[in-house]
């Protein structure tokens, strides 16, 4: 009976710790979305002090102040809920490997709170305008990964992986995914700070689009093997459909601060989901010697 409520006790603290990265993720997304609209209004420079605004900690929320203070409140509770679960997760979580993984997101969410203030500083150069930009999407994805492996079954889950056929095809397309998502989203980041690279961008969404049918595809065939990671790749299809639809509707209204934004937002569940995809697949898809937590995690 001991034994028996020592797991419990431990089942349950490994779901509030689950949850509260899942609730870490949301607000991590909402402050991408807060960045999306700075951009969007073009008040990157309504403030132009940092890490103050106007030398006050609440300046008046009017204009473009509201925007780009707004940022930067949500910015700050955001860090401390990713530097409270990286503490968390060095307390509890016996694999060393998400220990690791959570203190990278925190120094990550710190080096991006730096560039988001040498922008303003710098009175937004573009190079560390994309840079900021795609930190705090590579942010976005390590909260994710992190709500994602502390579930409490996740470690489970690699019971009912089987030996399947044509398995690195199978992962170099999943990788491939990814990789087109991370580069998708940089040249959105040019796009937006510079204006340029627009045919690139179009190029690479149409790789990307077929790139991830093409995986979808291979996944299906092998279900049976594969449990649940069809519905990460039926979700970065899906996504990409409707990135698409806001791409074309972007183009033909780019003063639209509402298309632009969701546009990024959605950009970010793309590669959130596309990273997830490429992660199960390797996960999955790895030889029958190696089950155990430990040698999957040697992969990251």
């Amino acid at each position: 009976m001991f034994v028996g409520a020592t797991m419990f006790a431990s089942d349950r603290s490994a779901l509030r710790l689950h949850r509260y990265a899942m609730l870490t993720a949301s607000a991590t997304f909402l402050l991408l979305i807060a960045g999306g609209l700075v951009t969007s209004t073009d008040s990157g420079l309504a403030v132009p002090d940092w890490p103050l605004s106007y030398g006050m900690l609440f300046p008046p929320m009017v204009g473009g102040i509201f925007y780009e203070h707004g940022h930067r409140m949500i910015a700050g509770v955001v860090g401390i809920l990713i530097g409270v679960l990286a503490v968390w997760t060095r307390k509890t979580e016996k694999r060393i490997w998400v220990r690791r993984l959570a203190a990278f997101a925190f120094a990550a969410v710190l080096a991006q709170a730096l560039l988001g203030g040498l922008t303003v500083l710098l009175l937004l150069p573009p190079q560390i305008s994309i840079a900021h930009a795609c930190l705090g999407q590579t942010v976005f994805c390590l909260v994710v990964g992190l709500a994602w492996c502390t579930h409490p079954g996740w470690s489970a889950t690699l019971a009912t992986a089987r030996p399947i056929g044509g398995s690195f095809f199978l992962r170099f397309l999943a990788m491939a995914v990814a990789i087109l998502a991370a580069t998708q989203l940089f040249l959105g980041a040019v796009i937006r700070h510079t204006g340029i690279a627009v045919v690139p961008h179009m190029i690479v969404a149409l790789c990307l689009l077929m790139t991830s049918v093409i995986c979808l595809w291979q996944v299906l065939k092998r279900r049976a093997s594969l449990p649940s990671v069809p519905s990460h790749a039926w979700r970065v299809v899906l996504l990409l459909g409707v990135q698409l639809t806001l791409g074309v509707m972007v183009f033909l209204n780019r003063s639209s601060v509402g298309l632009r934004t969701a546009h990024v937002a959605v950009g970010a569940l793309i590669l959130s989901q596309a990273v997830l995809l490429a992660w199960e697949v390797w996960r999955r898809a790895g030889s029958p010697s190696c089950e155990t937590d430990e040698c999957v995690s040697r992969a990251y």
